[in-house]
């Protein structure tokens, strides 16, 4: 589920399916099933880190509200 976020909102980032199917070298139709709820894989998950510049804790793991630290929780 996480991950299936992940690539809507990197979708929204990037722009388009295809801009993003390209920075993350798969196709766009393979992302739009995993955006749709079909398929989802480790390797995907490190693409979509690799093409949100984030790490994969960070798409995969606890979710952390916006007005807080990732790393400590503390609000700012």
């Amino acid at each position: 589920m996480r991950l299936r976020a992940a690539v809507r909102n990197l979708r929204a980032l990037y722009g388009t399916w295809a801009c993003l199917a390209e920075v993350m070298g798969v196709s766009a139709g393979t992302l739009q099933q995993l955006a749709s709820g079909n398929g989802g894989s480790h390797a995907m998950a490190l693409r979509a880190a690799k093409a949100a510049g984030v790490s994969l804790d960070q798409i995969l793991g606890r979710l952390t509200p916006a007005d807080r630290c990732p790393t400590c929780g503390r609000s700012g």
